[in-house]
């Protein structure tokens, strides 16, 4: 925490907070922990007196700020705007090579250098996933494995189930004069190709010519969550090329996806060689419920199933980028009973690599929001954010509920309904 103390945009940031407790009861580890160490109040202390020295960070320390969900909904109410998530990501990034929980950090590292950031290993594990689920032995694994470690059979429980084979960007149309460009994903390209070519439906029934470049990789967001702060960067360099040549919007079916390339302005800031393209290219971001809004299906109808429709809010939709109402507005434009689940409900608990790090405290947190899901009355629920849609299609699946998650982009498809 050396390098922070001399960091005056970091103190300053720090030095904001006058612990007035307004965004303790809107954090989500507060809920499940209830210790003052784990609220943004509590942390920021511990920032603070870790850069002036009068706390030495312990594994009880890096457990405090491993502990947030990185939601956001902090700053969203904070009157002093503590620039609360730059503020945590800077601190991880110091902390990631420190003697502390170092098999967690080192089976994260591995994951997301090893298998998320490489594309074509991560659709490989995604096409060998959908056998397994296909055969229903990740049953007979949580069948075997529970007696002996409930914690991991939860873990099993939370695995996303893989919908239909992987997006591949070769095979997507190449117009001559594009009037969008589509970011593929990592998980969502391998894990939910389905939902991706349904996006690209949504976009045509619009009027768009749709450019996907091929070769994209992860983004960054879960590698800068982690705290491997250069890795996120090089990909956030590798995204930034692979979509020059063209200045129209990107679309992005993920709203943490959509939050982290909105802010590569910041990431990249004091690259010189980087600066302006990261800034130009963030400008261009664009979530797939502000493209699909600002144009008219070209044929009427959306695809909704019968009944009504609940409308899960992402925290990175809700908190960060303000996107509030835009999905459920959109859906009630398409003709769809669109009802609004309240915010009360909070965070679903998935937060990226959050939920298999803590995966009772995810389950934990996931319950109130299946509480209000089930309690609408609504046959389906609308969902933007690839790890709130598997670990709210685990929750639903586990309680045995009839009700769908299905992402946005599904349920405007102009495609057969399903």
């Amino acid at each position: 925490m050396r390098g922070l103390a001399a960091d005056p945009a970091f103190r300053n940031g720090v030095m904001r907070c006058v612990r007035c407790s307004i965004c303790v009861p809107h954090c989500p580890s507060y809920a499940v922990f209830r210790t003052e160490g784990d609220s943004p109040r509590g942390r920021v202390q511990l920032l603070r007196a870790a850069i002036e020295g009068r706390v030495v960070p312990d594994a009880t320390f890096e457990r405090h700020l491993d502990n947030c969900l990185s939601c956001r909904a902090c700053e969203d109410v904070c009157p002093s705007a503590v620039p609360y998530g730059q503020l945590l990501d800077q601190a991880r990034a110091q902390l990631v090579t420190s003697r502390h929980a170092r098999g967690r950090k080192r089976v994260t590292r591995i994951v997301l250098e090893q298998l998320v950031a490489r594309p074509g290993r991560l659709a490989l594990v995604a096409r060998v996933l959908a056998i397994v689920q296909w055969l229903r032995l990740d049953r007979l694994i949580r069948w075997l494995v529970r007696p002996l470690s409930p914690v991991t059979a939860r873990r099993l429980d939370l695995l996303p189930r893989v919908a239909g084979r992987p997006f591949d960007a070769r095979t997507a149309p190449r117009p001559a004069a594009p009037t969008v460009a589509f970011h593929a994903g990592c998980v969502m390209a391998s894990a939910l190709g389905d939902v991706q070519r349904a996006a690209l439906r949504v976009l045509g029934q619009r009027g768009h010519a749709t450019l996907v470049p091929v070769g994209q990789r992860c983004c960054g967001a879960l590698h800068h969550h982690a705290g491997l702060i250069e890795q996120a960067r090089s990909l956030a360099r590798d995204t930034v090329a692979r979509f020059e040549g063209t200045s129209v919007p990107i679309c992005t079916t993920s709203a943490g996806c959509a939050l982290a390339m909105k802010d590569y302005r910041r990431w990249l800031a004091d690259d010189p060689a980087w600066s302006a393209r990261a800034a130009a290219f963030s400008t261009r971001i664009r979530d797939l419920v502000e493209l699909a809004e600002l144009a008219e299906p070209a044929e009427p109808g959306v695809r909704v199933p019968p009944g009504k429709v609940a409308v899960q809010e992402a925290c990175h939709h809700w908190n960060v980028q303000q996107l509030r109402g835009r999905a459920l507005e959109l859906l009630r434009q398409g003709g769809a009973t669109a009802v609004a689940l309240p915010r009360g409900a909070g965070c679903c608990g998935a937060a990226g690599l959050w939920s298999a790090q803590n995966p009772e405290a995810a389950w934990q947190l996931l319950q109130p929001l299946l509480d209000a899901i089930e309690g609408s009355g609504c046959a389906v629920v609308s969902v933007s954010n690839p790890g709130c849609l598997f670990h709210i299609r685990a929750g639903l699946r586990a309680r045995g509920s009839s009700i769908r998650a299905l992402h946005l982009a599904e349920l405007l498809d102009p495609a057969d309904p399903a």
